[in-house]
């Protein structure tokens, strides 16, 4: 017990808070290192999905080659350049009646926000999986572009079907 004449001790208050200008200098710091960063994460998002673009595009080849295989027929991989799209044909029927399946859809667009360029609007693949030609597939081979702002991967097909992958950058005008 303090007796008389002892000093008073007074609780300091304290509060439980940031003031006006620790906010504001936090928010500066926030706002120069987004600044900084911003661009790089921009191109690494349109990097990334440029690859998984090429990714997706293999994932169809190889499926194509897989399903001519597994059926001992002729798989064709279809590429829509003006909708930016993909798809496997193949008749699954036991007795190759000509009933089309479509397998392996993909939307470049819409899903990834890619173009996709090629000089082939389909390649098919025999029940070896070696490309060929057919009604649907006048030539073999084809070169496949991956583009989105200023970052593209091409991805070359031989005549026998074999995947080949470049990746370039270029400027946007």
């Amino acid at each position: 017990m303090a007796g008389r004449g002892a000093p008073c001790r007074r609780r300091k208050a304290f509060s439980a808070g940031f003031t006006l200008l620790e906010i504001m200098i936090a928010l500066v710091i926030v706002a120069v290192v987004y600044a900084i960063a911003g661009p790089a994460i921009g191109r690494t998002r349109v990097s990334a999905s440029v690859h998984n673009a090429r990714h997706a595009l293999i994932s169809a080849l190889s499926l194509t080659k897989a399903t001519a295989i597994r059926f001992g027929r002729t798989a064709v991989l279809r590429l829509d350049s003006d909708h930016d799209r993909l798809w496997v044909e193949v008749d699954t029927t036991m007795a190759a009646t000509g009933q089309v399946v479509t397998l392996g859809q993909f939307n470049f667009a819409q899903q990834l926000d890619v173009d996709l360029v090629s000089n082939r609007s389909s390649l098919c693949f025999d029940g070896r999986g070696i490309g060929t030609t057919s009604a649907a597939c006048d030539r073999r081979g084809a070169v496949i572009v991956l583009a989105l702002r200023g970052k593209a991967e091409t991805v070359w097909v031989s005549p026998s079907g074999r995947v080949l992958e470049f990746e370039f950058e270029y400027e946007e005008e």
